[in-house]
């Protein structure tokens, strides 16, 4: 009699899985709140509930508040077509993080895809950005075109932060535009019907993020220069639009 007991428990396990995981997912798709708790802006930068501006190399900070600590961290970096077409690397202190054939086109209305890539070790995401909302961000029209790539960078972030610097490279001078997301996992405990491996990254997709206003925004210095001297409504192309998450 033991044996039909012991199926039927791991038969109602199975179901209660299949059942709680999709709504888990489908429930973190809007941004901000709770799972907004990432932040990677610049050294001494000041909050304008816009992406902080900075040029390249960029001295940056990344921490995260709230619960922690977060783990498996990645950097979600969209760039517009004149820096793709002249891109040769994005370095992350002093090595290469990606390159321009890491970068894809972007096609869908959010970013970065919910589903995993074992290849490359992406574990999926459940925190996601609407394309029109990056646009907007960084100043670009709704028909542009964007391209996006994601790279791991540190196994784990606290509430201290952790000071490194990102370089984007490009074959010669031109227009940047380079916008700077991170995105990691808090995941406490194991839900009392997965087995522990569950709940280690490797099962795990993405569940907190940086909103726009706790981001970094590349520019080339000129415009860097010029965003902190002239008011945001006289900056032309880079002008950059005040725009909460």
């Amino acid at each position: 009699m033991r044996r039909p007991k012991l199926t039927l428990t791991m038969l109602t396990g199975i179901v209660l899985l299949l059942i709680t995981t999709p709504l888990a997912a489908a429930s973190n798709n809007i941004q901000g709140g709770s799972a907004s708790t990432i932040q990677v802006v610049p050294v001494g930068s000041t909050e304008t509930g816009s992406p902080l501006v900075t040029n390249t190399p960029a001295n940056l900070i990344i921490y995260h508040t709230g619960q922690g600590p977060i783990t498996n961290v990645w950097l979600l970096i969209v760039i517009d077509k004149p820096t793709y077409d002249k891109l040769l690397f994005i370095a992350f202190n002093g090595k290469i993080l990606l390159t321009r054939l890491d970068f894809k086109l972007v096609t869908e209305s959010k970013i970065p895809p919910e589903t995993a890539n074992w290849i490359t070790g992406y574990p999926g995401s459940e925190c996601q950005y609407e394309v029109s909302a990056i646009k907007s961000n960084m100043n670009e029209p709704k028909n542009c075109q964007l391209y996006y790539a994601l790279g791991y960078i540190l196994p784990e972030i606290t509430t201290s932060p952790t000071h490194f610097q990102l370089a984007v490279i490009l074959s010669s001078p031109g227009q940047l535009k380079a916008l700077v997301l991170a995105l990691g996992m808090y995941y406490p405990t194991c839900k009392i019907y997965e087995p522990s491996i569950c709940c280690q990254p490797v099962c795990r997709p993405f569940n907190r993020d940086s909103s726009f206003s706790k981001s970094t925004f590349v520019l080339p210095e000129a415009a860097t220069l010029a965003l902190t001297a002239a008011p945001f409504g006289a900056l032309g192309l880079y002008a950059v639009k005040r725009k909460k998450k």
